[in-house]
């Protein structure tokens, strides 16, 4: 049963970000401009489709930490 449980929320994450992304692997302008409104100076041009999902991710899951995790994906390019 945990097992289940614990596929089920993994799934559910991916599949979160997954819809947040374009079939190019780009973010889409609007999941652009909610993680501005978190890191206003962020760059978030020229991306790979890895930073561009973690931050998707970011977004659309984590609402406390998601401005550190941001700043965190983008030192580490």
């Amino acid at each position: 049963m945990k097992k289940v449980l614990l596929l089920s929320a993994v799934l559910a994450g991916t599949t979160t970000a997954s819809f947040a992304m374009n079939a190019d692997g780009t973010l889409p302008l609007s999941t652009k401009m909610e993680a501005r409104q978190l890191v206003p100076n962020a760059d978030l041009d020229n991306l790979t489709p890895a930073q561009a999902r973690a931050i998707a991710n970011a977004v659309h899951s984590d609402p406390t930490g998601a401005a550190a995790l941001i700043r965190s994906i983008l030192a580490n390019s």
